[in-house]
């Protein structure tokens, strides 16, 4: 329950950097005579926008994206002042033991107790102001946990058994006749039990980097790099050591070219192949040239696929089913109280 409430209620807590807050403070919105003016809003969009483009790809940041985007934050940040006025008017209490624990998850995050007053520091809040934002926060949990306590219905074997149905018929690719919402999370449930239960392989990999459209000498001193990888592993050095030393992905480098457990479709054609061919143990004798570099493959484990049926998952299933049902009820409440509450939004992008 608390998970599902987190999720509803905390746009996120509080720490951003690196906003730039508007010469002119404008008066974006009116919640029940509350103000939400600019430079606050700011400090809630501009790091969402940062962590957006460097999640998705440079295709998808159009305008009307990031316009859409700051539409659904304000939005989500009216029914958070509006939370809050509830909680309020509730009169919700928090036990100070309950916002000291939470002030200690939030200090977690940082390597130092300095970094943290810093951190306080650049958003231009005191302690005080911090503990009392923080407080806010845990009321307006509390309040939709309160309000939905009694409010979310427990799914039945018969709708756990339903959605196994349209799970399995979602998995082999038929239509369902059913809620553009519950299909949602229908192809969501879909997707993750077909990866489960799939045929997987953990694969490691040493990479050199050399770009399709690189000049001859660029592409000869990455084949230069490609038979000393190749003599190595010859002599029976260690796949895992030799990536750590050669590998140009930074990030697998690190990890010794592990690339964990993947299944058919996670990879290019042109390493899927010999990947899902070769057994446990068996490397590529010779490098793989896609269009970005050139790549060796090792096989260090292997997971057949697995089936399941209706009690293998129907514990997971009416879990997914209570959440789904949570969200509709919130949904519902969060309207009413929205119809019910003064609201003036003065800037839509």
């Amino acid at each position: 329950m608390k998970k599902f409430l987190v999720s509803l209620c905390f746009i996120g807590l509080m720490f951003v950097s690196g906003f730039a807050e508007e010469v002119v403070d404008n008066t974006l919105a009116i919640v029940n005579g509350e103000p939400l003016m600019s430079s606050e809003f700011n400090k809630i969009l501009v790091p969402i926008i940062e962590q957006q483009r460097t999640m998705v790809p440079i295709a998808e940041q159009s305008e009307a994206k990031i316009n859409e985007l700051k539409n659904k934050v304000l939005e989500q940040k009216v029914e958070q002042m509006l939370l809050i006025q509830e909680a309020k008017k509730a009169k919700i209490k928090i036990p100070k033991r309950e916002i000291e624990e939470a002030i200690a998850q939030v200090k977690k995050r940082f390597p130092s107790d300095k970094d943290f007053a810093g951190e306080l520091k650049k958003e231009g809040l005191s302690q005080i102001q911090f503990e009392k934002r923080l407080e806010e926060q845990l009321m307006s949990m509390k309040l939709v946990e309160r309000e939905m306590k009694s409010t979310i219905k427990q799914p039945t074997e018969d709708d756990v058994k339903n959605f196994y149905n349209n799970v399995r018929a979602k998995m082999k690719g038929e239509k369902l006749n059913i809620s553009a919402q519950d299909e949602e999370t229908v192809d969501a449930v879909a997707k993750l039990l077909k990866r489960m239960s799939a045929e997987q392989i953990r694969v490691r990999q040493i990479f050199i980097k050399s770009d399709k459209n690189a000049d001859a000498a660029e592409n000869k001193a990455a084949l230069a790099r490609v038979t000393t990888v190749k003599k190595e592993l010859a002599k029976g050095a260690s796949f895992a050591d030799l990536s750590e030393k050669y590998s140009e992905d930074q990030l697998l480098r690190q990890r010794k070219g592990d690339m964990g457990l993947v299944i058919r479709g996670d990879l290019t054609k042109e390493l899927e192949t010999p990947a899902f061919t070769m057994n446990v143990g068996q490397y590529t004798k010779d490098a793989i040239r896609t269009d970005s570099g050139y790549h060796f493959l090792r096989v260090e484990e292997r997971k057949a696929s697995t089936s399941f049926s209706f009690d293998d998952v129907k514990k997971d299933l009416a879990e997914v089913l209570y959440q789904q049902n949570g969200k509709k009820a919130y949904d519902k409440w969060i309207s009413d109280l929205k119809a019910k509450a003064n609201i003036k939004i003065n800037k839509v992008w």
